[in-house]
């Protein structure tokens, strides 16, 4: 795992369902920071753990006014030692991948896939916040535009993308995260992967095992917009595959094989990643042994799901 600040000073218990203390929780201001714990700016890793989440209710909408009281939460079944941080519509800084298969396989559809990413990052983008950078896979892995929060940046990038050969959809994926996990951080950073494709690697040089444990280790949340043709006649393998990946690292599966369809799911990706929470918590029973943990994040409130990563690896690493 790779953490920087906050980090936890001297036990504070809180009357948070996942502590042991029965004592009253404070109020939350929903549009700021909330330590749960004194704080000390150090630079090194801890066994602190952070974790972005979205809750929606039965009709799909994102739900953004709950405090720390309203959530179960359990790490590897254990309730964790204690809570340092919460943050509701978190506005901590957020990098993300956008990757863009280039394969011959899409090249009737690329035009308004770059036209779509471009909106995106528009409007996601907000200076000195969010940051993104954009690769471009087929039988490579291509960075076309490095990290940056600056939009014209992306679309000169993406106007001088060549469409042909096979689809490196695991290599491209294991890549981000990679490239993700190597940002330096000076705080919580919030890391996502917006996935376009239909799913299929015919390359076949990783797997989606590994894909998902590259996921997995650095931290980031998949959303996967599927370019499959046809409601009616699916690609059912490869969605399949992207529904695995999102759904291990909290993100989601989007339909994207049309113009329309591609726009909107890029405006509900951008939708949710302004709508997330972020927790801390120092789990209990830590080590640092490359272990899988699970993290398991429960409402309490009748009628709300929780999308969040199911687990990390228990890797301490030194911060940059």
């Amino acid at each position: 795992m790779r953490f920087c600040l906050p980090v936890a000073g001297p036990l504070l218990f809180l009357g948070f369902p996942i502590l042991a203390s029965a004592q009253a929780a404070p109020s939350v201001n929903a549009s700021a920071s909330h330590f749960l714990a004194p704080v000390t700016t150090i630079s090194k890793a801890v066994d602190e753990v952070n974790v972005a989440f979205t809750v929606t209710d039965h009709k799909g909408r994102f739900i953004n006014n709950l405090r720390p009281d309203d959530f179960h939460l359990l790490d590897n079944h254990l309730a964790p030692q204690r809570l340092t941080y919460f943050q509701q519509r978190s506005d901590l800084p957020l990098h993300v991948a956008v990757l863009i298969d280039a394969s011959a396989s899409v090249k009737y559809r690329f035009k308004f896939e770059q036209e779509a990413a471009l909106a995106f990052v528009k409007k996601l983008l907000r200076p000195g916040t969010e940051k993104a950078f954009v690769v471009a896979f087929n039988d490579r892995v291509t960075t076309i535009q490095g990290l940056t929060e600056n939009p014209s940046k992306i679309s000169k990038a993406l106007v001088k993308v060549n469409v042909d050969g096979n689809t490196s959809l695991y290599d491209a994926v294991i890549f981000a995260a990679d490239q993700l996990g190597k940002i330096p951080e000076r705080d919580i950073t919030r890391r996502a992967i917006v996935l376009i494709s239909d799913g299929v690697d015919t390359v076949n040089r990783a797997t989606l095992q590994q894909a998902e444990q590259a996921a997995a280790r650095d931290q980031a949340m998949i959303f996967a917009l599927s370019t499959n043709s046809s409601d009616l006649e699916p690609n059912a393998n490869g969605d399949a595959v992207l529904k695995e990946l999102a759904a291990s690292t909290g993100g989601s599966l989007l339909p994207a094989h049309d113009g329309s369809r591609l726009f909107s799911a890029f405006r509900d990706v951008a939708k949710a990643l302004h709508n997330q929470y972020v927790l801390a918590y120092n789990p209990m029973d830590f080590e640092a042994d490359g272990s899988y943990r699970t993290i398991e994040i429960v409402p309490l409130k009748r009628g709300l799901r929780t999308n969040c990563r199911k687990g990390y690896y228990a890797n301490v690493r030194a911060t940059p």
